[in-house]
């Protein structure tokens, strides 16, 4: 870093603090982290500097520290990432340069350091949508909007067993046939399918409650080392956020899969067994597939 060649002097200095963390290597990385113009990884170093040198008793380094934070502030580059509420959805996540901007950041001017940065937003079942977003230098201000996303295209979904069941009960109503339906569909079947449907989505909110959980404990303990006193950076009160959120979810995953599998257990369980329905008889069959889902009556007399 002496003789001013930072390109390879900042990752040693990022390596020496990964592998015996001190407060004055991370001085060093933030250090050199500023005489490469990366003005905002430089701020948020030096934070984390003055939170070290505080913990390890050594106010100067602290106090050195805390007065970089200062002299870079005013010259902060800030990307300010907007999701208007016609684009947002539950599942939508924000990237920025690979990395997941937290809700807590969005609308939020973030700093950023110089250069070419990468936005991807994406959510379940829609195309990934990306833009570039060109940051010039010291106090440099830019904003991307994020639109509604557009539906992936993927292959017509096949009619689910139930559909299957339903059409040809409904097909036997419509052409006024009168024969019995056909052997392989015993009473009972249909609600018996319904209930292994219902119960498998439930284990797998239940599944997903349990992934959501994790998440929760993860960024929770990544917060840990950003939040020093209640006070947080940037990647803390992202960290909190995420937490909290994942919990929620993990929450309401728990609950509605813990209900779905007690519903399927109920259809299964009581659905009719025994020798087809005699005539005189009113037979109920679910259906459903993917334009919804409903119920389909046959009698016989």
């Amino acid at each position: 870093m002496a003789a001013g060649e930072t390109a390879s002097a900042c990752p040693k200095f990022a390596e020496s603090e990964r592998l015996d963390p001190a407060p004055g290597t991370i001085l060093n990385l933030a250090t050199c982290y500023d005489r490469s113009g990366l003005i905002a990884s430089a701020w948020v170093t030096f934070k984390e500097a003055a939170v070290q040198a505080r913990k390890a008793n050594q106010p100067e380094r602290s106090r050195m520290a805390l007065d970089r934070v200062a002299e870079l502030e005013p010259t902060l580059p800030l990307l300010t990432i907007v999701v208007p509420q016609k684009a947002d959805r539950l599942d939508l996540q924000i990237r920025r340069d690979g990395e997941v901007v937290g809700r807590a950041e969005w609308g939020t001017p973030i700093p950023v350091d110089p250069g070419t940065h990468v936005v991807e937003a994406s959510a379940l079942g829609q195309r990934t949508w990306k833009t570039t977003a060109p940051i010039q230098g010291a106090g440099a201000r830019a904003s991307i909007e994020v639109p509604p996303l557009e539906p992936a295209q993927e292959p017509a979904p096949t009619p689910s067993p139930i559909a299957t069941v339903g059409a040809a009960w409904l097909e036997a109503a419509r052409s006024g046939a009168t024969r019995a339906a056909p052997t392989a569909l015993h009473p009972g079947s249909g609600q018996r399918t319904a209930g292994w449907v219902v119960g498998g989505v439930g284990v797998a909110l239940l599944l997903g409650g349990g992934a959501l959980g994790a998440v929760a404990l993860a960024r929770e303990r990544d917060s840990r080392w950003q939040c020093v006193d209640g006070v947080c950076d940037s990647a803390g009160y992202s960290a909190v956020s995420d937490a909290r959120h994942a919990a929620t979810g993990s929450d309401v995953a728990f609950v509605a899969g813990g209900l779905l599998v007690a519903a399927g257990i109920a259809l299964y369980w009581t659905a009719p067994r025994g020798s087809s329905s005699p005539a005189g008889s009113l037979g109920l069959a679910p259906m459903a597939d993917w334009t919804g889902a409903g119920a389909v009556a046959r009698g016989t007399w």
